[in-house]
């Protein structure tokens, strides 16, 4: 299931309006050149620049650090450009006609358009994350890193034919997620100069932001994956495109009649989806899905004292924030992929 817009994490003028409002004007600034029909794309996709959740991260991080205005700005574009590319060159791979209440870029100016101002955003990302004069090199290193494992985990999204175990599941929730998540608190702490590699007690404290994140995530695709189910009035999207979905995954292994929905699910037989969602929306695992996302929250929550106590606060947000998604997201109108 396509996920619902994170909200914000942080009502600090620092990272709230006009945080956002700086950023904007960045964007206007960095824009493709005039001449290039880049641009008229570009200039398309953020009169509705969505949520900017992991530019907040990154801003409210790199302020709890004490990281200069400008190399925060920075590095806060450069993962919601780094994020904006992944989302236009997701909606080429999963056929999404719209974004932010607005058709998606290879909707209204074909696919062509989308996989270039995709790949231009990625390169501004790097260029953007470079001007950091100190730590330049570990940003974009870690801009790579980033969007090579989100690369992995789309690809296992899209490319999973058999109806991914509970491993799998998480492995593939994880990598689509996570990623872009951690960078730009762990981006803000390399640019204000935190040195894991000679602080042992830094590096583990790091280590348990990172797993923090990872059940973030967990929380996060498990909740809108339960959502593509229920209410099963609506057409789940994972069962139509054979997607990993947590719930699936529990019912294909757990479920009433599990070898007789496998043997269906590795089918090309569309016509009984509405009977097997039904089926899945009714049985069980609906509730066991729940219970797992209120673990991974709840896991999320424990860590929070672990990692730096810098970015305690940042981290308390970020649960808080999957938290209200995932007990409110039934009033929220789905409009795409996390925007």
């Amino acid at each position: 299931m396509s996920p619902t817009p994170f909200k914000n994490i942080s009502s600090n003028a620092s990272t709230g309006p006009r945080g956002l409002a700086e950023l904007e004007f960045l964007y206007k600034r960095e824009m493709p050149d005039a001449q290039s029909a880049l641009a008229t794309a570009a200039r398309y996709h953020f009169q509705n620049p969505g949520k900017s959740f992991r530019a907040q991260l990154a801003l409210t991080s790199g302020l709890s650090l004490g990281l200069n205005p400008q190399d925060n700005l920075h590095w806060a574009a450069a993962c919601e450009l780094l994020h904006n590319a992944s989302l236009i060159h997701d909606d080429i791979s999963d056929a999404s006609t719209h974004r932010r209440g607005q058709e998606s870029i290879h909707q209204h100016f074909g696919a062509d358009m989308a996989l270039c101002l995709g790949d231009w955003m990625v390169a501004k990302a790097f260029e953007l994350g470079a001007r950091n004069a100190l730590h330049g090199g570990k940003l974009v290193c870690l801009l790579a890193q980033a969007m090579q494992e989100t690369c992995s985990g789309q690809i296992s999204d899209i490319s999973q034919r058999e109806c991914a175990n509970l491993e799998d599941w998480q492995r593939i929730a994880k990598g689509k997620t996570a990623p872009l998540l951690i960078a730009p608190i762990k981006g803000a702490a390399i640019a204000a100069g935190l040195n894991t590699e000679q602080n042992e007690k830094l590096n583990t404290e790091l280590q348990c932001l990172e797993k923090l994140v990872g059940f973030c995530g967990l929380a996060y695709q498990g909740r809108n994956d339960i959502d593509d189910i229920i209410p099963s009035s609506r057409r789940s999207s994972d069962l139509d495109g054979r997607k990993p979905n947590l719930v699936v995954s529990l019912f294909a292994q757990q479920g009433p009649s599990a070898d007789e929905f496998n043997l269906w699910y590795q089918s090309d037989d569309l016509s009984k989806l509405s009977y097997w969602q039904k089926r899945i929306a009714t049985s069980d695992v609906i509730l066991q899905a729940n219970q797992s996302v209120d673990y991974w929250l709840l896991q999320a929550e424990l860590l929070v004292l672990s990692v730096p106590p810098q970015l305690q606060s940042v981290s308390a947000g970020l649960v808080a924030s999957v938290k209200k998604m995932t007990t409110n997201t039934h009033l929220i109108k789905h409009q795409g992929q996390i925007a």
